[in-house]
């Protein structure tokens, strides 16, 4: 193994964040860690020694995380305004109110979203754990759950069955892994001819409002700014949709996932 790496980020004093460890030639290494001035104030770099002398660097962007190891990445990186664009879905995301509403559901939580009432006119929202599959329906009872691990039940009067995914309309995922603070992931559940059920993904910016189909697509447009032909902007936003308390009356873009068709919205 190589030594440990010394750790500089970049600021305009060209401060040190970490006590230097141990190494040959330590004041050598050191020198090499020194943020060159083509590297914006806030990146990370790392230096390592290999155990034949090589001397690798990494570039870590504090926005992205996204790691480079030549000055032509870093440049290509920072020409594709990447980390600007991650930093408005972030701003964006922090002033829509279906996100403020969720602030404090943590990381492995989902929003569930169920058709209910018996002329199935009511949709109700429930807060799912991805791991345990717990279902709550409110925020006390979450924090409940988190604090002290008890769970509440589910009562709606009867008016929605929990019992199985049928009536399921969408899951919504506000902390997608791989995306910036602010996107959304939303599974849309709808009914094929034979009977099974369909789970498409849908991803959306909060900045530009649109929606992708892939997460591979999503990134691209991060990274590159161009929006891929299958991307869209939904007439009715993610955030309009789900803006309610524990039930609302049915959306009719809702409704149609439940009928058998194969089209989407």
């Amino acid at each position: 193994m190589g030594d440990k790496p010394i750790t500089m980020i970049s600021n305009e004093s060209n401060e040190e964040t970490k006590e230097p460890t141990t190494l040959e030639k330590e004041e050598d290494i050191e020198a090499l860690a020194e943020p060159p001035d083509w590297l914006p104030d806030g990146w990370i770099i790392e230096v390592y020694r290999t155990e034949d002398g090589t001397i690798i660097r990494y570039y870590t962007s504090p926005i992205s995380n996204y790691t480079f190891t030549t000055k032509s990445e870093v440049l290509e990186y920072l020409f594709s305004r990447t980390d600007e664009r991650m930093l408005e879905s972030k701003e964006r995301g922090a002033k829509n109110t279906l996100q403020r509403q969720h602030e404090w559901l943590p990381k492995g939580w989902v929003m569930e979203i169920r058709a209910a009432g018996e002329k199935t006119d009511k949709m109700y929202k429930f807060y799912v754990h991805s791991i345990t599959g717990v279902r709550l329906l409110s925020k006390q009872d979450v924090l409940l759950y988190i604090n002290e691990a008890n769970v509440s039940g589910c009562n709606t009067n009867g008016q929605c069955d929990t019992s199985s995914e049928d009536n399921i309309l969408a899951k919504v995922d506000f902390r997608p892994s791989g995306l910036p603070e602010g996107w959304i992931k939303e599974i849309v559940y709808r009914k094929t001819k034979e009977g099974l059920t369909r789970r498409d993904p849908y991803y959306t910016d909060p900045a530009s409002s649109y929606t992708f189909r892939t997460l591979k697509s999503a990134l691209s447009f991060l990274e590159t700014g161009k929006v891929s032909k299958h991307a869209f902007i939904q007439r009715t936003s993610v955030h309009d949709l789900y803006s309610f308390e524990i039930c609302a009356n049915m959306h009719e873009s809702l409704r149609n996932r439940l009928m058998v068709n194969e089209k989407t919205y």
